[in-house]
């Protein structure tokens, strides 16, 4: 796509601005963005509003390991996490916040959205679950965990708005999302 993706204009702004706006605007009581390749860019690029960044030197390595040092960063104290790809424009605070109540409601470690019938990010995971993420390798993310281990996943029932797709993954995808005009 030439620039990186999470640069792409989206309705004005930078693609991982609409994700990240989500999650900061949400109930998380911190968030974390994961960066690696193009991280100086992105800095200068993305409003961060109350995000901390995380730089992962291991990111050609894959997803798992951006997973793996965004769960590293969180402290002790911290019971759950969200996660939530930069590519996702459709997310917003109350889709993160619904599934942070229904993860709590439901008595599972985690929670995603169900699109279709299949899981995708954003995901849930309790801590119990971090294990899993940390037993992870190469370009592998959390979708592959909970797709392995439904029966530990409330699944929130989601709709794309507009025929929007779950995430921008080729020049099609946003394509479709850009001639869109809500």
């Amino acid at each position: 796509m030439g620039e990186p993706k999470q640069l792409l204009a989206v309705h004005g702004r930078p693609l991982l601005e609409a994700a990240l706006a989500a999650a900061c605007d949400s109930q998380l009581d911190e968030v974390v963005l994961v960066l690696g390749a193009h991280a100086d860019a992105i800095r200068r690029s993305v409003r961060l509003g109350r995000a901390r960044v995380v730089l992962n030197p291991a990111f050609a390595e894959g997803m798992s390991t951006s997973l793996q040092a965004g769960i590293a960063s969180l402290g002790t104290d911290v019971a759950r996490a969200v996660v939530i790809l930069g590519d996702q424009p459709d997310i917003s605070p109350e889709v993160v916040d619904r599934l942070l109540e229904t993860q709590a409601a439901s008595g599972l470690p985690a929670a995603a959205l169900s699109f279709d019938g299949l899981l995708h990010p954003p995901v849930v995971l309790a801590r119990e679950l971090w294990g899993d993420i940390n037993a992870l390798e190469g370009d592998v993310g959390c979708r592959a965990l909970v797709r392995a281990h439904p029966e530990l996943v409330a699944a929130v029932a989601a709709e794309r708005p507009g025929g929007h797709p779950v995430d921008i993954d080729t020049r099609e995808d946003f394509e479709r999302l850009a001639a869109d005009p809500s």
